[in-house]
């Protein structure tokens, strides 16, 4: 049986048909138009200039009379945010035009590619027109520094939520989102529309920047479940700018439930790059000075508030000899790529941490949510042992007969277990092991004189 195509779909595939054909006949008639020329082609344009039928000297004459009278007394660029207004001249970033090379781009519009390219770029010029960018050279660093000048005013950090106290008062401070403007992003722009058009005008654009930390994020805190305070001596400035800078690290960290943080990776190297001075630290026992000295009170610190808040401590090691700024047993030393301190968040909402330095105190304040079933935590020392220094006799044959002078004072060595305790209304419900630390005694050095002389021989 024969089939009988539709009279809809037939008028279709003949309309198509001669759609094509038209096309066809367009595009070889307009590229025969152009075939016998040595002259830039019709339709082809550089800033709106037209330029077909023109020779490339002819054609790079008239490009530069067109810039110069574009940019004679005019800008080269106008750059607007909001009401302001900035304007960069053709001299502020030693811009030239290589007029020639732009007429020589223009002739070579239907000319320098495959014959599909050319025989297309022909028949575009010639129904739509073709715009070729001008061929220019600037210092680059002068436009650069001076979009920089500009955007500074205008680009804002965000800013994230924070918690601030007062006496028990906890009050949360929204976020406020920043905008920033982007400088390669901008220099790209600027690059473009110079090819393009000159007297350009250029909206600047910001990208909103969202905080880290939002209202949101601290919606469930509320209390603060834990603190603590050791005191330094201000006198001794380095040791006071290492622990100002380390406590600034700490300040303000959102800790979310399951989180683990390192004190290492929150404060950074201890180096002079970063703020940090030298001043006195324990090393094999001995006090040295060394970057950062002071930096082991926050982490202390930082210990001791972590533990009342009832979170899991991952990594805690002790000093050489225990530091006088907290209680023997208590103490979290650190060391750049050598010691961390590491707790872990293991409640079940996120904790917000807050550091305080007035005066000589440094206070560490854990923040978070209030849960009326919480247990009262206590640290506890238990098997105290005091170890007593052993005595050593040196003798300098330097040093007259029979005197005697002390080398090294000697210090009690001690050894110390800690635990956490938890109670519900005063009762003990568990005790959990912290830590058990050596301090070894420091013997005492004392130099007894050998010297001899003829009355004593």
């Amino acid at each position: 049986m024969k089939s009988v195509m539709p009279k809809r779909v037939t008028n279709f595939i003949a309309f198509s048909t001669l759609i094509v054909l038209f096309s066809s006949i367009g595009l070889v008639s307009a590229n025969f138009a152009f075939m016998f020329t040595d002259k830039i082609y019709q339709g082809v344009f550089v800033d709106q200039l037209p330029l077909g039928g023109l020779s490339i000297d002819k054609a790079a004459e008239r490009v530069s009379n067109s810039y110069q009278s574009k940019t004679k007394n005019k800008p080269l660029l106008i750059l607007k945010y909001q009401s302001q207004t900035w304007t960069i001249s053709p001299e502020d970033i030693d811009l030239n035009i290589n007029t020639t090379e732009t007429a020589l781009n223009a002739y070579n519009v239907g000319r320098s590619g495959t014959l599909i390219e050319n025989l297309t770029e022909r028949y575009y010029s010639l129904n739509s027109g073709i715009n070729v960018p001008y061929s220019l050279s600037y210092d680059k660093a002068k436009l650069s520094s001076i979009l920089n000048r500009i955007v500074a005013p205008i680009n804002k950090e965000p800013k994230n939520a924070t918690v601030a106290i007062q006496g028990s008062s906890v009050d949360i401070i929204p976020e406020t989102n920043g905008h920033m403007i982007d400088i390669s992003k901008l220099l790209e722009i600027c690059d473009e529309q110079m090819r393009t058009s000159i007297n350009a005008e250029i909206n600047l654009q910001f990208e909103v920047i969202k905080p880290q930390i939002t209202n949101q994020d601290l919606v469930q805190i509320d209390s603060v479940i834990a603190s603590y305070t050791t005191e330094f001596d201000q006198s001794h400035n380095n040791r006071a700018q290492n622990i100002y800078l380390a406590a600034k690290s700490l300040d303000g960290l959102l800790v979310k439930s399951g989180e683990i943080i390192s004190f290492n990776e929150l404060v950074g190297p201890r180096v002079e790059e970063s703020g940090f001075k030298e001043a006195p630290v324990f090393i094999e026992g001995k006090i040295v000075p060394d970057w950062g000295g002071g930096v082991c009170q926050v982490s202390s610190t930082l210990y001791n508030a972590a533990v009342l808040a009832d979170l899991e401590i991952i990594e805690r090691t002790s000093h050489f000899r225990p530091p006088a700024y907290v209680p023997v047993g208590r103490d979290a030393t650190v060391a750049d790529n050598l010691i961390d301190f590491k707790f872990k968040n293991s409640l079940e909402n996120a904790i917000y941490i807050l550091t305080k330095t007035t005066g000589s105190k440094l206070t560490v304040y854990i923040i978070g949510k209030q849960i009326n079933t919480a247990p009262e935590i206590e640290i506890i020392t238990t098997d105290s042992k005091s170890i007593e220094p052993s005595t050593i006799i040196k003798q300098d044959r330097n040093l007259a007969f029979g005197k005697r002078v002390i080398e090294t004072e000697g210090q009690k060595g001690i050894n110390i277990t800690t635990h956490r305790i938890r109670k519900v209304n005063g009762v003990e419900i568990s005790r959990e092991f912290l830590a058990y630390d050596e301090f070894k005694p420091v013997d005492k050095v004392i130099v007894v004189g050998t010297k001899t002389t003829s009355s004593n021989k």
